[in-house]
C-alpha cells in the first residue's frame, strides 16, 4: 500500500524565511525547464557552496532533482516538490496553534498531534534529575551563603 508523503518522516530542519523563498523559487525554475548550475546561481543569485548545500537538502526532503549532461531536472511535479518542502517556524502562540489544529484535514491532525505531545506532558518537569539544582536555583543561592562560617 502506497503512503502518502504526509506519512512519510521529514527530516528536521529549521530554516529561515529566506531560505524557504531560496528553496521554493529552485524549486520553480527547476519545475519550468531542466537548468545548468550557473543558470540556477545567477538565477538566485548564490554561491557555489549554498547551491550544493540546498540541493543536499532538497534531496533529504526527498524531493528528486536529476543532473543529466550538465543540467539540474525536477523529476516530480512542483506540487509535489511543494509538499515535501520545509516551512520556517511561523512563531505561532498556543491559541494559535490550538485554533489551527481544530480545523480539517491532515494538516490540522498533525499540528493537534504536535499540541498535544506539548501540553501533555505535566511530567517534564518531573523527569530533571533529582539533587541537580536549576540554573534559577543556583543564581538564587549564590548571596545566600557568602560570609556565613560552620560551626
Amino acid at each position: 500500500m502506497k503512503r502518502s508523503s504526509s506519512s512519510r518522516r521529514r527530516p528536521a530542519v529549521h530554516i529561515t524565511l529566506g531560505r524557504a523563498a531560496r528553496l521554493h523559487h529552485l524549486v520553480m525554475l527547476l519545475a519550468q525547464a531542466p537548468r545548468t548550475r550557473d543558470e540556477v546561481l545567477v538565477a538566485l543569485r548564490i554561491g557555489l557552496r549554498t547551491f550544493y548545500r540546498e540541493l543536499d537538502l532538497l534531496r533529504r526532503c526527498g524531493v528528486k532533482i536529476q543532473q543529466k549532461n550538465k543540467a539540474y531536472t525536477l523529476l516530480t511535479t512542483a506540487e509535489q516538490a511543494e509538499g515535501r518542502l520545509p516551512f520556517p517556524d511561523p512563531q505561532l502562540s498556543f491559541a494559535e496553534m490550538a485554533e489551527l489544529a481544530r480545523g480539517p484535514g491532515e494538516a490540522a491532525r498533525r499540528l493537534a498531534e504536535i499540541l498535544a505531545s506539548v501540553v501533555g506532558h505535566p511530567e517534564a518537569d518531573a523527569e530533571r534529575p533529582k539533587g541537580r539544582p536549576t540554573k534559577a536555583a543556583k543564581v538564587k543561592g549564590k548571596g545566600r551563603d557568602q560570609g556565613k562560617t560552620e560551626g
